[in-house]
């Protein structure tokens, strides 16, 4: 049952970095072509954001005054949170360090920035502080969901 249930988390995983790689930086097939070209083009098309929650504040105003329809800011902000959500179970689930929330947090949050500086050297997305705020708080939802003790209880039959 163990094996059964481990070599799951490992499809389970294998799905998952394939999908966010393919959300995450290469979201349609052109993507592809379009990134390899950016490599050599001049940095004056490069979109980013170091302000902490201005994007999260912008997107919350558009909201309120009606002035943006209510599906881009929503896929935004739940779309982010939701990405790296199921580090919080992958990670402690084949790394029993990484079931310490310190080395957790760290780990990920190397991962995020990682993924967010391919987007911006690919010029597939935009350097966002507050992509990484929605990413690490969804990634610690997802850890605080499968380190819950009735959860860790269900998930005793960890890969290690």
């Amino acid at each position: 049952m163990r094996k059964v249930f481990t070599g799951f988390v490992v499809f389970s995983l294998i799905f998952y970095c394939y999908m966010a790689f393919r959300l995450l930086i290469f979201r349609s097939p052109a993507m592809f072509a379009q990134a390899l070209e950016s490599i050599g083009l001049p940095r004056n098309n490069l979109s980013y954001n170091l302000v902490p929650l201005k994007t999260i504040a912008g997107y919350i105003m558009a909201l309120a005054d009606g002035s943006m329809n209510r599906y881009i800011p929503m896929q935004n902000i739940v779309g982010n949170l939701l990405a790296f959500m199921p580090m919080g179970f992958f990670l402690p689930f084949f790394n029993k360090k990484m079931a310490e929330l310190k080395k957790f947090a760290i780990t990920v949050s190397g991962l995020i920035i990682l993924v967010e500086l391919i987007q911006f050297i690919l010029r597939v997305g935009s350097l966002d502080v507050d992509d990484f705020i929605l990413n690490l708080f969804g990634a610690l939802i997802g850890f605080s969901i499968c380190t819950h003790r009735p959860v860790s209880y269900l998930l005793r039959l960890r890969a290690y």
